[in-house]
């Protein structure tokens, strides 16, 4: 059995969170949840911090420089794959930006687009199910 370790940022913007559609194919590959909105993330590189590894993900796939000290860890999951013989444990790190970048640019091997998602529109974006129970927890 292994181990994996994903780290994602959910950044935001006064009530909206940056979302980025997942690409169906990924560096030639079938992506998981192809088309699904997700938020920037992916997996954490040996002897990588998980903090780091956000920070770094954050960078490569929207070109977002992070602040690190501004990283609160806001979501823990974990999940068994069978398949794989793998746990794969997921840490989410909320980032509160106080306005919205000029420019977002996506890694267009991995995301295809991006949208600024307000909690009333949360219904008409097909999102990877831990991002639905992230928001679902943060609903006033």
């Amino acid at each position: 059995m292994s181990v994996r370790l994903i780290a994602h940022v959910f950044v935001t913007v006064d009530d909206e969170v940056l979302i980025i559609q997942r690409s169906a194919i990924k560096r030639g590959k079938d992506n998981v949840y192809p088309r699904f909105w997700d938020i920037p993330g992916g997996s954490v590189e040996e002897g990588e911090l998980p903090r780091d590894a956000a920070i770094r993900e954050c960078a490569e796939e929207i070109g977002l420089v992070l602040n690190e000290p501004n990283l609160t860890i806001i979501h823990e999951d974990s999940q068994f794959d069978h398949d794989k013989q793998t746990v794969f444990t997921r840490l989410v790190y909320h980032y509160h930006l106080t306005e919205k970048p000029a420019v977002i640019r996506l890694d267009p091997e991995e995301h295809t687009d991006f949208f600024w998602l307000k909690k009333e529109e949360v219904q008409t974006k097909k999102l990877v199910p831990y991002l639905e129970r992230i928001l679902e927890k943060r609903k006033p």
